[in-house]
């Protein structure tokens, strides 16, 4: 989903030099290097500042909405930062819309992914360690210390360094890559060492962090070596790897860190693989041939998963209006896991589409009995709700998904829309300007927010909130305009 910008690179990257800490942590089982930035920014200013980035990137970069792909994302990121010695625990994910393998982390706990590291990591384990990979460059603050030490030694290219990691965050951006490598250019060599410190603590840390998480830590130098394999026939190398170089020594120094782990870590679960399969599905540009390709697969016995496999031709299949290929298979795959969610959300989806609506909602709201308030779940009822024409129900879903995920843009969008086919104008412009709020276009939040005040009319109590938001947001952008 692209959103319409409204903060300006020169903007951020000037906030971004003021105040750019990671809330700090004590480092577990590695040596502290000393950390003088907690007098730079206090924990909240750098929450408010992560919030900050994280609108600027939805408002320039294309976002995955999909429900269950974040979901599981939100649930493996919290998983591991239990293990991650992160102690605010206010973390934000997003998932660029982008094939280029890529996952960044940022001051504030925002971790963001690429489309691209799920079709790159083999396995849950190689996902997760990039993710821990990331963690840690939070916990051990090195965004914040990176800031500190050019300005102690008067370095005056730290906001610019931080905008061209915001212009690399963008999937792929050659903007952003030549104006980090003319940065980095006039830095003296004692920071780009300081900077592979930086790597090595987060490689050390994330092995830690896998392994308490539960997962494989052989995990991270595999990952390393797949994706050098990789960078040899490409013509530029993953973004990954622009930002995070990876040397024939790093692998052999995170294999011997692996090796000091504990014993009898997974590879992951089943939940990764069908998440993979489904982005692989949603992706294709030709769902049909995807279909017959998955199906040829099956046949001659080429699949290490046929589950998995069967789930993707599924998928494929729906999508490309193959029906009855797509209800053989989630028979099957129903018959063998009947409590499986990705399943259960699949079937329910192809029986509206056939105009069994009374059915899938029904399948769905059996599900909801175990699973209360489960946000795919939901979120996947409501669609249900919109495509039987019942808008006041599907209204009455999301608003109850935007109590429980207030700062999700998505949810908010979707609500906006159910709310205009339920013929509640009003709700329509408080749903808009909350979702165009959480995308950094503040000037049409105030839109809304004002269309919404006219229509409140003689509510006293409904204008007071509106006011209130109102009064937030303008008192938000002046911040920005400030600073």
């Amino acid at each position: 989903m692209k959103r319409p910008g409204y903060l300006t690179a020169a903007l951020l990257s000037t906030w971004l030099g003021l105040s750019s800490a990671v809330v700090s942590a004590a480092p577990i089982e590695l040596p502290s290097l000393g950390d003088t930035t907690s007098g730079i920014v206090s924990p909240q200013q750098e929450y408010e500042l992560g919030q900050t980035y994280l609108k600027y990137l939805r408002s320039r970069t294309p976002t995955i909405s999909d429900a269950e792909t974040k979901d599981y994302l939100e649930r493996l990121t919290y998983r591991l930062a239990e293990h991650s010695g992160i102690h605010d625990h206010r973390l934000s994910t997003m998932i660029i819309d982008s094939s280029a393998l890529n996952a960044f982390a940022a001051p504030g706990g925002i971790i963001g992914v690429n489309t691209g590291l799920f079709f790159n990591a083999n396995n849950e384990a190689q996902f997760a360690a990039v993710m821990a990979h990331e963690l840690a460059h939070l916990s051990q603050r090195h965004y914040a210390r990176n800031v500190e030490e050019a300005q102690r030694k008067s370095i005056p290219t730290a906001a610019a360094i931080i905008a061209s990691v915001v212009l690399m965050a963008t999937a792929g951006s050659d903007a952003g890559v030549a104006a980090l490598s003319s940065t980095i250019a006039g830095i003296q060599s004692s920071s780009l060492r300081f900077s592979r410190q930086f790597e090595r603590e987060a490689d050390n840390l994330g092995i830690i962090t896998l392994s308490r998480a539960g997962f494989d830590p052989n995990a991270m130098p595999e990952i390393f070596e797949e994706m050098n394999r990789s960078s040899r026939y490409q013509s530029r190398p993953p973004e990954f790897l622009l930002t995070h170089p990876v040397t024939d020594n790093r692998i052999a120094d995170s294999r011997a860190r692996a090796a000091q782990m504990p014993s009898g870590g997974t590879k992951g679960s089943v939940d990764y693989q069908l998440v993979r399969m489904r982005l692989f599905a949603l992706s294709a540009e030709n769902p049909a041939a995807f279909a017959k390709q998955l199906q040829n697969e099956l046949q001659d016995g080429y699949t290490s998963a046929p589950d998995v496999t069967r789930y993707g031709l599924a998928l494929a299949s729906y999508l490309s209006k193959d029906y009855a290929t797509a209800e053989k298979a989630l028979n099957t795959l129903l018959e063998k896991h009947p409590n499986n969610l990705y399943m259960i959300m699949a079937k329910a989806r192809l029986e509206s589409a056939q105009g069994k609506h009374k059915e899938a909602l029904a399948r769905i709201d059996r599900a909801l009995k175990v699973y209360l308030d489960n946000y795919p779940l939901m979120f996947t009822k409501a669609e249900l709700q919109t495509e039987s024409k019942d808008f006041t129900g599907a209204r009455d879903t999301l608003q109850a998904l935007s109590r429980s995920r207030p700062d999700d843009p998505d949810i908010w969008y979707y609500l906006a829309e159910a709310q205009g086919q339920a013929g509640d104008i009003l709700g329509l412009h408080q749903s808009r300007a909350e979702f165009f709020f959480l995308s950094g276009n503040l000037d049409d939040a105030i839109k809304h927010l004002q269309y919404a005040k006219k229509l409140a009319g003689n509510n006293y109590a409904l204008t007071a909130r509106i006011e209130k938001k109102l009064s937030d947001v303008y008192a938000y952008r002046n911040k920005l305009k400030n600073n």
